[in-house]
């Protein structure tokens, strides 16, 4: 009986911290401050910061809010929904909310690290499992690319993310969930004007639209970087063209086809066609290849200058300040 008592005290004392841990980062960073701007003060009932400060704790207890709240539910204030409603409100505008406490985290760390380190945006694609979802909104089954065993087709969301390192700290900045053709469920019908239905409407386009947006709704809201990082599965002219409008550099991983096509020595080639005519001899530079093109889109010239070099299977690419 002893034993259990001591890990009943132990787990009261965990949670009293955590709860108090986040409590001063709430209060360091201002969020009521970004949450009275979104409408998430609430003039009634249980109020947001504890709802808030429940919910981040929870993540920090390897279980889900829902299993943290019945280990706990003698010593809280509210009930299950109270947190539920807040997290299906949708009138909330959680990718703002992340943008802007994302912008007051960064504007903390920056001077605490070293001038000549660089700082990038980073863009990259995951699955987000619901393996058994039936009436889950817009949940799909999707290709894996990033699974090497048999099954990769799985059903649920592909998740977009931005987020912004400086080669030592990362801090999500953006997200989106994607749907696909294949539905498990189709969307409910959400007043057009509502956080709810655009983001709904956003989960149904293409991938790269919704990578621009992301990145974007970052800048608006004061996250800034001078480049953006990114695997080949984003990579493309017209890709290069958008993010050199939004003032920022881009470095990547190229993709190796036929159908996207570079200006070099006044010719329109693919990447593989460029560096069959490039290749140095093993050995003899002190230098990697790196050849000038410019980025090509519905065969027109764009005027954005780009740096590629072959290193490994596909070649890395880098935008160039004119």
């Amino acid at each position: 009986m002893s034993k259990i008592i001591t890990q009943t005290t132990q787990n009261v004392d965990k949670i009293s911290s955590s709860v108090s841990s986040v409590e001063n980062f709430y209060s360091r960073f201002k969020i009521s401050q970004i949450a009275k701007e979104l409408n998430m003060n609430k003039s009634k009932g249980i109020p947001f910061r504890t709802l808030f400060c429940f919910l981040i704790s929870a993540i920090f207890s390897n279980k889900s809010a829902y299993r943290d709240y019945l280990m706990n539910e003698d010593r809280l204030e509210f009930s299950d929904k109270s947190f539920r409603n807040l997290l299906n409100d949708g009138r909330i505008n959680w990718n703002k909310f992340m943008c802007l406490l994302c912008a007051k985290i960064w504007a903390f760390i920056t001077p605490l690290t070293s001038e000549e380190r660089k700082n990038a945006l980073v863009w990259d694609d995951t699955m987000y499992l619901r393996k058994n979802a039936k009436k889950v909104e817009l949940a799909a089954i999707h290709h894996d690319h990033a699974e090497n065993g048999k099954s990769k087709y799985k059903k649920g969301f592909k998740q977009i993310m931005l987020g912004i390192t400086d080669g030592n700290t990362f801090l999500p900045v953006n997200f989106s969930l994607q749907s696909a053709k294949k539905k498990i469920a189709e969307a409910k019908k959400f007043d057009k004007r509502s956080n709810a239905y655009k983001k709904r409407e956003r989960a149904e386009q293409k991938t790269p639209d919704v990578a621009i947006e992301l990145l974007k709704e970052a800048l608006k809201y004061g996250v800034r970087a001078p480049y953006i990082l990114f695997d080949s599965w984003f990579s493309s002219p017209a890709m290069f063209h958008k993010i050199k409008e939004l003032g920022i550099d881009a470095v990547c991983m190229l993709k190796k086809t036929p159908t996207h096509l570079y200006e070099f020595n006044g010719e329109k080639q693919n990447v593989k066609s460029i560096f069959n005519k490039c290749k140095k001899r093993r050995g003899r530079s002190r230098y990697l290849l790196s050849v000038l093109v410019n980025s090509v889109v519905d065969g027109k010239h764009q005027g954005v200058n780009l740096k590629v070099s072959p290193k490994g299977y596909n070649p890395s690419l880098q935008t160039i300040k004119d």
